[in-house]
Formats: C-alpha cells, sequence, structure tokens
C-alpha cells in the first residue's frame, strides 16, 4: 500500500472535479504499487492503460468547464495538460517497447507533478467558480464513463 493518501488540501472546491483528482490519485498509487512490487507485467499495462485514460477523459472534462465558465487561465491549463499527458505517454511507450521496468522515480515524478498541478493551478480555477457572477450554474455533472 503507497505511503501517499489524499489530503483534503487538494480539494478545489469544484465538486466533480475533485472526484476526478481523487479518482486519479487512486489510480496512480496502484501502478506505483503494480510497478514497485512482484505484479506481473500485464498488471502494470493495465495500470498504465488505465492511467492514461482516465488523465485524457479528466483533462477534456476540465477544460471543457473552463472553456464554458470563461477561465482566464485555460491556456496555461491547457499547457500544462499536454506536458503531464506526454509524460505518460512517454512511459506508456517505454513500457510497450519492452523496458519492463517503470522507475519509481518516474511515478514519484508523475504524482508528485499530478499534486502540485491541483495545488498552484487547479486551485485557482476553484477560487475564480466559487467567486460566481453566475458561472457555477453552468458547471456541469460529469456522467462521463469514469
Amino acid at each position: 500500500m503507497s505511503k501517499y493518501n489524499w489530503k483534503n488540501e487538494f480539494c478545489t472546491g469544484i465538486d466533480n472535479l475533485d472526484d476526478h483528482h481523487r479518482k486519479f490519485f487512486e489510480y496512480l498509487m496502484e501502478l506505483e504499487e503494480a510497478a514497485g512490487g512482484s505484479k506481473g507485467r500485464e498488471v502494470v499495462e493495465r495500470g498504465l492503460n488505465k492511467v492514461d485514460a482516465y488523465i485524457l477523459f479528466h483533462f477534456a472534462e476540465e477544460e471543457k468547464l473552463l472553456k464554458a465558465t470563461g477561465y482566464p487561465g485555460l491556456e496555461q491549463q491547457i499547457r500544462e495538460h499536454k506536458f503531464f499527458a506526454s509524460q505518460i505517454a512517454e512511459l506508456k511507450e517505454r513500457f510497450f517497447k519492452g523496458d519492463p521496468q517503470i522507475p519509481i522515480s518516474t511515478l514519484e515524478f508523475l504524482r508528485d507533478w499530478f499534486l502540485q498541478h491541483i495545488l498552484e493551478s487547479d486551485k485557482k480555477y476553484g477560487t475564480y467558480l466559487s467567486e460566481d457572477d453566475g458561472r457555477v450554474e453552468i458547471i456541469p455533472s460529469t456522467n462521463g464513463k469514469y
């Protein structure tokens, strides 16, 4: 079991996106555990695919919300999301090209980057959306496949 736990300080105040963040954090911790233990290649592969698919789903939902609400930091969010998604894609590519070891340091980087992104970037949109002006009313509920 991972020594890292979700903390309330990671919450943005936007419930459906906070749920996304919690779920992705869980997936990262599962992947870290699988990669660092004696789990088989197929378990790590499933974990990588789950992390990759979920982060793409989450970023699309988050960007859609930020666009709909006129969030002024949207372009910076998109740049950060692209960087993070590229790091996961690179990790997957290395794994599928035969690198059986996913360095724990790489997974720690992904976890730390993700949490730092929430604390520094996502909290800003939480504040922006909480300042109302009618924006909160257009926050969609996420009824996607996740």
